[in-house]
């Protein structure tokens, strides 16, 4: 029996083998020498020098799911909390607006088959975060928020909503020691689980995965450091293009984000106005410019969005699909793409 497996299991791999590098080499065409060079590896070293863009073009890996289901956290980004981020690495998207006093926040979307054992400082929600999050979850956990957003979220059946702060208490504390209040509450992974218990079938949303067309598109500017203008040293950010693994090391004032984004989007959204305690209004339906920067370089494009069940496009001036990178996309909305620079 247990020879009968490995020869089977041999036969496979031998046979996918065949496949994978028959259609590496329609797409790529190799010199002789490298061709040679080749015949000398072994089926897992052919395999493994393979691009991982031919790769993911295959439907036949039986884990590579074509659907999945995500939640979403509200992230604190004051000076204060960025030493205590977590789970951002673990994050499929992160989206960062800016809030009161032109600081960023973040909403990141998980994976609700990977979820990361600790979450935060978790802080409060805002309306366009709401809208940011809904084409691909109607799930969202926060500590408190604005009026408006509180009311979307506990009236209609829209989105499931856990506000944290009726689940801190003297019994089952949220708070870590070490982060000043109110940065110092996190989410993990055991509540995150109980909550999503609770979530009804018809705000348990599947979409389609990845989330964006991936590849490699035609032309781009050499663009190896991206930087960010928030006309502060402490808010100020940049994304530096890491060459070996293809990702972006993100600094925000002198803090190294966790997280390790292989795309990068900004887009242009002005800001309605700014009410009252200072709380910006934006909406993000509808269109406008953005920089799209993935694998050293960066592309031009224009966002667009007929409502806010709908998922972002990004196209170029054809009117096509900009492809990302494979992994994390970070995805920055600012009011003018005039405070952003690369090299």
């Amino acid at each position: 029996m247990i020879s009968r497996f490995f020869s089977v299991l041999i036969l496979t791999l031998a046979v996918f083998t065949g496949v994978v590098l028959f259609a590496y080499g329609m797409q790529y065409p190799q010199t002789s020498a490298k061709e040679q060079q080749e015949e000398m590896q072994t089926p897992i070293e052919r395999i493994s020098s393979i691009p991982s863009r031919v790769l993911s073009s295959f439907s036949l890996f039986p884990l590579q799911k074509k659907e999945r289901s995500f939640f979403a956290v509200m992230i604190e980004n004051h000076q204060l909390a960025r030493p205590y981020h977590v789970g951002l690495e673990d994050a499929v998207m992160v989206e960062e607006y800016m809030v009161e006093g032109f600081i960023s926040r973040f909403v990141a979307l998980f994976d609700v088959d990977r979820i990361p054992k600790e979450v935060g400082p978790v802080r409060s929600l805002r309306p366009y975060f709401l809208d940011a999050i809904a084409p691909w979850t109607r799930i969202v956990f926060h500590a408190g928020g604005s009026p408006e957003a509180l009311s979307r979220v506990q009236s209609g059946n829209t989105f499931f909503a856990r506000n944290l702060l009726y689940y801190d208490d003297e019994n089952h504390s949220l708070r870590k020691k070490g982060p000043l209040a109110p940065h110092n509450l996190f989410l993990k992974a055991p509540l995150i689980r109980s909550f999503l218990e609770e979530v009804p079938d018809s705000l348990s949303l599947s979409v389609q995965w990845p989330l964006f067309p991936t590849g490699m598109p035609e032309g781009g500017e050499n663009a190896k450091s991206v930087s960010v203008n928030f006309f502060n040293p402490q808010h100020n950010v940049s994304f530096d293009f890491q060459p070996l693994s293809q990702k972006y090391r993100r600094t925000n004032g002198l803090e190294i984000s966790p997280a390790r984004p292989s795309t990068v989007v900004v887009l242009e959204v002005p800001i309605d106005a700014i009410g009252e305690y200072g709380r910006l209004s934006m909406h993000t339906e509808g269109s406008g410019k953005a920089y799209v920067f993935h694998s050293g370089r960066m592309w031009n494009a224009r966002w667009s969005r007929s409502d806010f069940t709908k998922p972002f496009r990004f196209t170029n001036e054809e009117g096509e699909d900009i492809p990302f990178a494979q992994g994390q996309v970070w995805m920055m909305t600012l009011p003018t793409l005039e405070r952003v620079s690369w090299e």
